[in-house]
């Protein structure tokens, strides 16, 4: 019975496969380009962001009590290798700023998000549970 149906109907059922995929794929475009879908992607650039950032701060770190470390030395060692370790240390530091900035950008696309796609009376709500280092400092929300 099978057999001979998909024999007969072969186009119906290629058809109905090609449509379910179709729905499937609109579906999933639909929620990710609503605003908790919008809101999940900004809320995951945010995260990694963040992880970028603290790696950088661990990098700074690292090159700084390496320098500390070289400069004690300092009648032992090549003038160029601590040179070129103070450097480190100034490109890691402005590639930390970098990364703050960054974060920075991400925590302000999650709060236009939150401001432009959702109820004011979640707002506040939603900004404590997604954006936890921000302090209310009294200041009106700019972009």
């Amino acid at each position: 019975m099978a057999f001979t149906f998909l024999e007969q109907h072969w186009a119906l059922v290629m058809a109905s496969i090609i449509a379910g995929a179709v729905l499937l794929f609109a579906g999933w475009r639909a929620w990710q380009d609503s605003a908790r879908g919008r809101l999940r992607l900004a809320r995951r650039e945010l995260r990694a962001r963040y992880r970028a950032a603290q790696r950088q701060r661990k990098a700074v770190q690292r090159l700084s009590a390496l320098l500390e470390e070289l400069e004690t030395k300092a009648g032992s060692v090549k003038p160029r290798r601590l040179r070129e370790t103070a450097e480190a240390v100034q490109d890691a530091e402005a590639l930390l700023k970098i990364a703050g900035d960054q974060v920075l950008i991400a925590e302000n696309h999650v709060r236009k998000i939150i401001v432009e796609e959702f109820p004011p009376n979640r707002h506040e709500r939603m900004r404590s549970r997604y954006l936890p280092g921000e302090t209310q400092d009294g200041k009106p929300f700019t972009f």
